[in-house]
């Protein structure tokens, strides 16, 4: 593979899209993680896959962004 570093697509309220790009002798593939990044009581950066209400329609926006990725690289590689 050429990176082992994810992609990331991020919206507003710390809604984000990692696109992982994985291969083996079967073929590439990606794998999608989509969390909400936050700040802890600490000051730390955490991540959650729990969302509130408002959370939602950014979650739909990075996942379209995401298969939209996802197609558009699947075809430039076939082409």
């Amino acid at each position: 593979m050429e990176n082992d570093k994810p992609i990331t697509i991020k919206a507003a309220r710390g809604i984000r899209a990692k696109l992982w790009r994985n291969a083996n002798r079967n073929g590439e593939w990606f794998s999608v993680s989509i969390s909400r990044v936050y700040k802890d009581d600490a000051g730390e950066f955490q991540d959650s896959q729990s969302f509130s209400r408002d959370d939602l329609l950014h979650i739909a926006y990075v996942a379209q962004k995401a298969f939209d990725h996802i197609v558009t690289t699947d075809n430039a590689d076939k082409s």
